[in-house]
């Protein structure tokens, strides 16, 4: 099983690194495409920049010998005079996190945006400077808004396919604007006076935040950070559901239809084989039958590379040695007799005579301990010298 969760872990590394690689040649393309698009558009805008420059000193310059610019010609970039393409109207270009975060920032952020279709807001920025609307709604994917009334309306081109035949090529769109430009406006008490007037109000913050698991929604309020002063939400209409003839009436779907039971399992095997691969390389639960079936197969070859096979390939030196190692280890450890316990006392008490005297060792007794020596090797050997201290045979 070891071998089997290797293979499993080895895979999921594999996979994962695939992963990996596509997601970052992804994240490669679209980066470049979406800097491509805001290349493009900046250079469209410093152009259409330059071309009013040209047209004010012209203007200026030649006065009723002025050119007529509003006859139907178009610009290096497709687009009529007065006019804008429909991406830069509506801001279709995919921005980043950072971007996001940045355009939500003065609002909280953009997971937990202090805005709600209905605030009443004033523009900051744009040709619209100043106009106050209500917010109608909000595309948290680029963290853009649009407002109602006549606020932000823009002549664009519109696309050949999008154009009908009794539509001219420009017409006249509502645009939407970055959070970013825009402001709260909250009627506030005057500190002062007393008097309840409307309030630009630059910065939001939240606060109480509650994360609904049920409904996996997040709950919160806002206020104005230094003054601590909460704003309310805007007041949303309840969202009506018309009912049809094809719609699942509620007794059906709380009817219960399913009684789990100890005695069966939910499902039957085969469906279980059908739900998750029985043959996938990502496997890790294995049934006991198959465990066992691969422990046994592991087991088999272990015993065919310890097994019998490889006594049959042993060297001649090789069986000897393994018949010499059980003979000594028939024979077990060698013991004194008595005899040699004798001899051994006599040479320690010669010996202890001598270092007493002062005198050096003389021959008979080195004589004497090479005897004793002697007879603890033949004892050792077990009368069987031949067999085991002399010379092994070559090969």
């Amino acid at each position: 099983m070891d071998k089997i969760l290797r293979r499993v872990h080895m895979a999921e590394r594999q996979v994962a690194r695939r992963c990996k690689r596509r997601q970052e040649l992804v994240h490669s393309i679209n980066k470049s495409k979406r800097t491509q698009e805001i290349s493009a558009q900046r250079k469209q805008a410093g152009y259409e920049l330059g071309a009013a420059i040209r047209a004010r000193h012209e203007d200026l310059e030649l006065g009723p010998l002025a050119p007529r610019r509003d006859v139907s010609k178009l610009d290096p970039f497709d687009n009529y005079w007065g006019s804008i393409s429909t991406e830069r109207a509506l801001l279709q270009t995919k921005i980043t996190d950072v971007q996001r975060e940045a355009r939500a920032a003065w609002a909280g952020g953009s997971k937990t945006l202090c805005i709600a279709p209905g605030d009443r807001v004033v523009v900051t920025e744009g040709p619209y400077k100043g106009k106050i609307s209500t917010i109608a709604t909000i595309k948290k994917e680029t963290m853009t808004v649009e407002l109602d009334g006549n606020v932000n309306i823009v002549n664009a081109k519109i696309p050949s396919f999008m154009a009908e035949e009794s539509q001219t090529p420009v017409q006249q769109v509502k645009s939407v604007v970055p959070v970013s430009a825009i402001r709260l406006v909250h009627p506030l008490p005057d500190p002062v006076t007393g008097n309840v007037r409307d309030v630009i109000i630059r910065e939001l913050k939240p606060v109480g935040i509650v994360h609904d698991r049920p409904t996996r929604k997040v709950f919160f309020s806002r206020i104005i950070p230094g003054l601590n002063v909460r704003i309310p939400w805007p007041k949303q209409k309840k969202r009506e559901y018309e009912d049809h003839a094809e719609d699942t009436l509620r007794l059906e779907v709380e009817e219960r239809t399913f009684v789990p039971t100890l005695l069966r399992p939910p499902m039957p095997e085969t469906v279980l084989d059908e739900l998750r691969n029985k043959y996938s390389k990502f496997r890790t639960r294995h049934t006991d039958e198959y465990i066992a079936l691969v422990e046994a197969r592991e087991a088999e070859k272990k015993a065919r590379r310890k097994g019998a096979r490889a006594d049959e390939m042993l060297l001649p030196v090789q069986e000897y040695n393994r018949k010499m190692r059980e003979l000594r280890r028939e024979r077990g450890k060698p013991e004194l007799s008595e005899e040699m316990l004798e001899k051994i006392g006599e040479v320690i008490a010669k010996n202890r005579a001598v270092r007493a005297g002062g005198q050096a060792a003389t021959s008979p007794a080195e004589a004497d301990v090479s005897k004793v020596q002697k007879a603890v090797e033949e004892l050792s050997l077990g009368g069987d010298q031949g067999a085991t201290g002399g010379e092994q045979p070559r090969p």
